[in-house]
């Protein structure tokens, strides 16, 4: 069963990680364990919630102004793209966000899924439109993610989770994926030899 496309998270993933999470709850008056950001401000009152929401805005960008791909991202792109294996990037950042890292790094995909799109991951509805727009069934798409909502989303969608392990916590959501790999340039050998 040949690979028919990868989809990757961005920050964490494709980006090394830079957002503090921890720290930009405390900056909201969240407490640490308040659980996910955009979640948890569902929650709350305007005008909290739209003061929340640009704190998070201006520092997903000073994310985008100082990321640094990880290592073997931009040979993976490339080199899928060239094998004819269509490349998505579904994120729970915006659109616009991805594509300035896309522009700084002078990298192209194939499509760009933001959280402006539908359901945030781990809610599979992500997967399930890209793999739509792209020709590809779930069953033969890989997903690539640093992440635990990285590995729920591909495994509610029946794509195949793949956990690069750059996260502190990433032993434990090694669980949930098929593959766990230390570098980006791994991806190749798991499309070549999947099936």
């Amino acid at each position: 069963m040949a690979i028919e496309a990868v989809i990757f998270d961005l920050d964490g993933t494709l980006t090394q990680p830079f957002l503090d999470f921890d720290k930009i709850r405390a900056e909201m008056g969240l407490a640490r364990d308040a659980g996910p950001i955009l979640e948890t401000l569902e929650g709350l009152p305007e005008p909290e919630r739209r003061r929340c929401l640009e704190l998070l805005r201006l520092r997903e960008a000073e994310a985008v102004d100082n990321s640094c791909l990880n290592p073997g991202a931009r040979d993976a792109l490339a080199t899928l793209r060239a094998q004819g294996i269509p490349v998505a990037i579904l994120t729970r950042n915006t659109q616009d966000n991805a594509r300035r890292v896309l522009r700084r790094h002078d990298l192209t995909v194939d499509l760009v899924l933001g959280r402006e799109e539908g359901p945030l991951k781990p809610d599979p509805r992500g997967v399930f439109t890209i793999c739509r727009r792209l020709k590809s069934e779930p069953k033969k798409t890989l997903f690539v993610g640093d992440y635990l909502h990285d590995m729920l989303c591909a495994v509610a969608a029946g794509a195949i989770p793949v956990l690069l392990m750059s996260h502190s916590n990433a032993e434990a959501f090694r669980q949930h994926a098929s593959f766990a790999i230390e570098s980006l340039g791994e991806i190749m050998a798991i499309v070549r030899d999947y099936g």
